[in-house]
């Protein structure tokens, strides 16, 4: 057999799309029950990017050839570039928080390409807050800075909302 006729891409894998990456944010986070709205509206591919900004040590012993790794955290952050539209809650939410310091909010990120079973999908929630960077109107850039470590669990969507159940801890 020639190499060149090997296939190396393994049976069954397919494309996951921003689509199935859905993140939504809290517009009541001091309330009992979270009001989730999705962030989206406005928002085009790759202007709602998560950035991990990880702490990264690097120390190289004069006894190794090479330098050693210790990984100590992330610092997760998301910028989202959004085009303003009256009625869609999200933005109506983060507009408020343009002269306000410290915006607190919970954001869950769904993993609807992640099915664990039946219509219930792999999902995080995590506390954050809302930061304004840039506002003109007809658009706003703001970033959504992760605070501590995230809850693991599911989230079952109905009718464009989504319920989180944690999974236990280890």
């Amino acid at each position: 057999m020639n190499s060149k006729d090997i296939n190396y891409t393994p049976d069954g894998i397919e494309e996951i799309i921003s689509k199935q990456f859905v993140r939504f944010i809290d517009t009541t986070p001091t309330a009992s029950t979270p009001t989730w709205v999705v962030v989206g509206v406005g928002v085009e591919d790759d202007n709602a990017n998560i950035s991990y900004n990880p702490e990264v040590d690097r120390i190289k012993w004069i006894i190794d050839k090479n330098a050693r790794t210790q990984h100590r955290s992330n610092d997760k952050q998301m910028g989202v570039t959004q085009s303003s539209y009256k009625g869609d809650p999200c933005f109506e939410f983060v507009e408020q928080a343009r002269d306000t310091i410290g915006t607190k909010t919970h954001v869950l990120e769904v993993d609807t390409w992640n099915e664990i079973s039946t219509g219930n999908y792999a999902s995080k929630m995590s506390d954050a807050t809302i930061v304004i960077d840039e506002y003109s109107g007809n658009q706003i850039n703001w970033n959504l800075y992760f605070d501590g470590d995230p809850t693991e669990g599911k989230s079952t969507i109905s009718n464009g909302t989504p319920t989180f159940t944690p999974t236990a801890s280890i």
